[in-house]
């Protein structure tokens, strides 16, 4: 598969995750952290190893996995924006030193980033990233600038995190990955 498909299908997946097939996210009040117990306990590190079920994306809300004071503290910024809450994905902007990045977190179901990587060889991957998970990728966005990582929790969970610097995008994913074991 060449790097122009793999790049289409990736924003069309993106097109898809970002709409959510819904309008206005639902305006319930926060859960209580016992609510929030079931979602994180199938995703347990030892559910995992038992081949546990994949985790209800929808439970999962980006934006508070990871807050936007936290992103433009890990990348070392100002934050442009108030991202909505409520979705699998969330997109920080920042200023940094005059400029401004952006960096975009998104949960979704394996299946196709599963599928995508049984057709690339080694080297289309992109470098491996250790301690994501069971296995994760970081790729150069070419003919963009900026990157984009995968990391998989196979049959179970995808973390997809894109930006235009490689360090802060891997800080990202890895406290993304450490909320959601």
């Amino acid at each position: 598969m060449n790097l122009r498909s793999v790049i289409g299908v990736t924003a069309l997946l993106f097109g898809v995750v970002a709409c959510g097939g819904k309008g206005a996210p639902e305006q319930a009040a926060a859960p209580t952290p016992s609510a929030q117990a079931p979602a994180l306990a199938e995703s347990s590190p030892a559910a995992a190893m038992a081949g546990s079920p994949a985790v209800d994306i929808a439970s999962l809300k980006a934006c508070e996995i990871v807050t936007p004071q936290e992103a433009a503290a890990i990348i070392g910024g100002k934050l442009l924006n108030e991202p909505p809450a409520g979705f699998s994905n969330c997109a920080y902007v920042v200023e940094v030193d005059g400029m401004t990045e952006s960096y975009r977190i998104s949960f979704s179901a394996p299946a196709m980033h599963e599928a995508m990587l049984e057709t690339q060889s080694v080297a289309e991957r992109g470098e491996s990233i250790a301690g994501l998970w069971g296995e994760a990728y970081l790729q150069s966005r070419a003919p963009e600038k900026g990157y984009s990582l995968v990391a998989l929790q196979r049959g179970r969970l995808a973390l997809e995190v894109w930006g235009d610097r490689k360090e802060p995008l891997i800080e990202l994913a890895r406290l993304a990955v450490s909320r959601v074991p």
